[in-house]
């Protein structure tokens, strides 16, 4: 019989070794950093709305100014 089958399989000794680290799994950390888009904002959120409103007025001017213009074509 081959004993090549019965044989665990080979494992590197600092993995079969390796204990965890009770301090490690407790979680808590003196070394706490909040996420960066905390500490560092977006300007995104402030730009948005002047963007949009700003589409808003091009869209009511583009609309007013054809209108304009075609109620001068039609007088003609």
């Amino acid at each position: 019989m081959n004993n090549k089958h019965l044989q665990p399989p080979y494992r590197p000794k600092e993995e079969a070794d390796h204990q965890p680290d009770p301090e490690k799994e407790e979680g808590t950390d003196d070394h706490y950093l909040p996420p960066r888009k905390t500490v560092h904002p977006t300007e995104k959120e402030k730009w948005l709305p002047y963007f949009y409103r700003s589409l808003l007025w091009i869209f009511i001017l583009l609309v007013a100014g054809l209108s304009v213009w075609g109620w001068k074509l039609v007088m003609m």
